[in-house]
């Protein structure tokens, strides 16, 4: 059946299933890295198995997407400082020339696109860059996976394999520090950033990237660190940025919330002393609103003919709450009356909210709570709204193991031209309201 997580493997799966098998993992915490110490939900048993086509699509969308999107400051904005300033913050001309400073050096950024699988192929909800892009984590459970379905044993079959996107991610990393600060380094020291509240796992956090790190590091012949610490430890002292006595290379956030840059660390970023791909350029291109531009600027042509295409083809009807009018399958309408007329293919969403927060759906609300979501839509914050895109439902086993119709989100990684694969999030079909994600 190809209208299954096993798209057409269907048959090599059942063949050889264990009628005993549990539907989701059951593992010992203990067996897992830290990062899943509170980690509360049901990790599915079963895999997803896509075709090339479709994972070669995924790795498309997930290396040319970031490359576009850091073509809008000078594209939009003819690189025009107030213009900047006014559309992403609140008319602070000096914080859009530094975003601007580190966009224009167009240093490869790490990203993970949300995208649903629709009958039109997948279609783009929004990007998330930088450190903090939650989901290679999962990477963690492929071998418990394998271990359950004979199939995926690599001692009998090579048929199957995922991509292992720790360890793309980290020569991503590596490569990104020798091509940006130096190809002479002998020594690469990693610094995580993160909050009082992690605190408590520093070690652990540690140790599981440092693990990681060593072994991409000794292939290469190099030695090299990671450490833990706050923004405010990390200092620019000749021409070098320190962690007490030590070099750092690269700044990865672990915490959303670490919006911020300090001075030491955006100066020893302008000046190529280390990768840090939490800059502020990436700040403001992970704006949703800037899907919307993307639409535009290919409307309008800007791009090459197959890319003004892929745009097209890829990012939904996307418009910025502050428009008035737009043009919706071929006709104008004034936005908010189209909305409230027909809620049910629209949804709603903040353009730099993270977590599923602030995202409204409205065709599983009521009248009264999408008009609730449009005054706040319409408020001091920046909205979008995103033509509703319905999800192929595929079947996937439920708690009773019971092959019924499944909602998915995909998480596809991108590190630079290298595509890190995907996860996915899915819940059954009448359970879901619209929004399909872990915090939520």
């Amino acid at each position: 059946m190809n209208n299954t997580i096993l798209f057409d493997t269907f048959d090599t799966f059942m063949e050889v299933v264990d009628e005993g098998m549990p539907v989701t993992l059951e593992i010992d915490k203990a067996q897992l890295p830290v990062v899943f110490k509170n980690f509360n939900y049901p990790i599915n048993s079963w895999p997803v198995v896509i075709t090339n086509e479709l994972s070669n699509e995924l790795e498309q969308l997930s290396v040319q997407l970031p490359k576009l999107l850091q073509k809008i400051p000078s594209l939009y904005f003819g690189d025009d400082i107030k213009k900047i300033a006014n559309y992403y913050f609140q008319g602070d001309e000096m914080l859009a020339q530094f975003s601007l400073l580190c966009a224009n050096k167009l240093v490869p950024v790490s990203c993970r696109l949300d995208l649903v699988l629709t009958d039109d192929g997948y279609q783009v909800l929004e990007v998330n860059m930088g450190s903090s892009i939650g989901g290679m984590e999962f990477e963690n459970f492929e071998p418990f996976i394998r271990s359950l379905h004979p199939p995926l044993d690599r001692s009998t079959n090579d048929g199957f394999w995922s991509r292992p996107t720790q360890s793309i991610y980290i020569k991503f990393v590596v490569d990104q520090v020798l091509e940006n600060v130096s190809r002479d380094l002998k020594t690469l020291n990693v610094c995580l950033i993160g909050e009082n509240e992690d605190e408590r796992y520093k070690d652990e956090v540690t140790d599981f990237h440092n693990t990681i790190l060593q072994k991409e590091l000794e292939q290469r012949g190099m030695q090299g660190e990671v450490y833990f610490a706050h923004l405010r430890d990390l200092k620019f002292v000749n021409n070098q940025l320190y962690l007490n006595d030590t070099v750092i290379h690269s700044v990865l956030i672990l915490n959303f919330a670490l919006n911020g840059i300090s001075p030491d660390v955006f100066r020893a970023f302008i000046l190529d002393k280390v990768y840090f791909p939490d800059h502020l350029g990436t700040h403001f291109l992970r704006d949703k609103r800037n899907l919307a531009l993307l639409r535009e600027l290919a409307h309008q042509g800007k791009f090459s003919s197959l890319e003004n295409q892929f745009i097209l083809k890829s990012i939904p009807w996307t418009h910025t709450m502050a428009q008035k009018q737009v043009t919706y399958q071929g006709s104008s309408y004034d936005l908010v009356t189209l909305l409230k007329d027909r809620r049910s293919e629209f949804v709603i969403k903040v353009a730099d909210g993270l977590q599923g927060m602030n995202v409204f759906v409205g065709k599983f609300l009521t009248a009264e709570e999408w008009e609730q979501a449009i005054v706040l839509a319409l408020g001091d914050k920046p909205f979008i709204v995103q033509e509703f895109c319905n999800s192929k439902d595929l079947l996937a086993p439920d708690n009773s193991k019971s092959w019924t119709p499944h909602k998915l989100v995909w998480g596809s990684f991108g590190f630079g031209d290298h595509y890190g694969g995907c996860w996915v999030r899915m819940s059954r079909v009448g359970v879901d309201k619209g929004v399909i994600n872990s915090a939520t």
